[in-house]
């Protein structure tokens, strides 16, 4: 009697955390095989290259690879782009991701890369070398917008990135020649009221704080390093988004400067 006690007592145990974190859990499992799906058709494996890039604490545990398919029509550009990326983690007691929490450094944070192959042409460059900045705007647009915003049902979507600083010849992620861009990105924030089910919550889990506003306009922080890559005939721009200049300065130094950038063996 005794030991059947002990065993359902286990067994309700091990009911209770699966309830408790079934949203992480259902995240980690979907996005992990998601990911690695996409891993396999992305412009880095097509091109011979390969990103790793860290997570770290108060971020989701791994990088995810997401193939863009829908951007070259979105933009008018002909180019292939593929996006790793990651979010804030889930917290314990929401168990949802710290990226709908308005008072977190990781409200509305993603840091990762895009890396963009186009056909005839360097992406985000001009003919004299300049960057072109419409080009790679319209990356982070694309995906912030019709990715993150979209996939939360958000209708109104407002985007804007100006005050731009860039600096050129930096070293960078083991390689000099990157041009860094700061900016300030004036959009939508991801706070809003559960309404309906929704593909993206498989990722995030969904909201459980209500919002003052659904997706109310926040001024967020940008950082991209820009750079071609001759020998893979692609444009690379490792980014991070994030609520205050200090959270942007911190995953830059301590998480994505570690980015490794390496040729793959065929």
């Amino acid at each position: 009697m005794k030991k059947k006690l002990i065993v359902l007592a286990a067994l309700l145990l091990a009911a209770l955390l699966i309830f408790w974190f079934f949203y992480p859990l259902r995240s980690y499992i979907v996005m992990s095989i998601y990911s690695a799906q996409h891993s396999e058709n992305s412009v880095m494996k097509r091109h011979g290259f390969s990103m790793n890039m860290p997570s770290g604490d108060g971020w989701y545990p791994f990088v995810m690879t997401y193939n863009a398919d829908g951007f070259a029509a979105w933009s008018g550009i002909d180019a292939d782009m593929s996006i790793l990326y990651n979010f804030g983690a889930f917290d314990f007691w929401t168990r949802t991701s710290a990226i709908y929490d308005t008072d977190s450094d990781k409200y509305c944070a993603f840091y990762g890369a895009y890396a963009l192959h186009e056909n005839g042409g360097v992406f985000g460059f001009r003919g004299d070398g300049a960057p072109d900045m419409d080009a790679v705007t319209s990356a982070v647009e694309y995906d912030y917008t019709q990715l993150v915003l979209a996939g939360f049902g958000c209708r109104d979507i407002v985007f804007r990135a100006d005050g731009f600083d860039m600096q050129t010849n930096v070293s960078y992620a083991g390689s000099g020649g990157w041009m860094r861009i700061d900016a300030d990105i004036v959009t939508n924030g991801v706070a809003h009221h559960f309404e309906r089910d929704c593909t993206a919550y498989l990722q995030y889990g969904p909201p459980t704080r209500t919002a003052d506003t659904d997706f109310a306009p926040v001024t967020l922080k940008g950082r991209l390093y820009l750079k071609y890559f001759e020998e893979y005939g692609c444009t690379l721009m490792l980014y991070v988004i994030a609520p205050s200049a200090a959270a942007v300065d911190e995953c830059d130094a301590r998480i994505l400067s570690e980015t490794e950038i390496s040729a793959v063996r065929k």
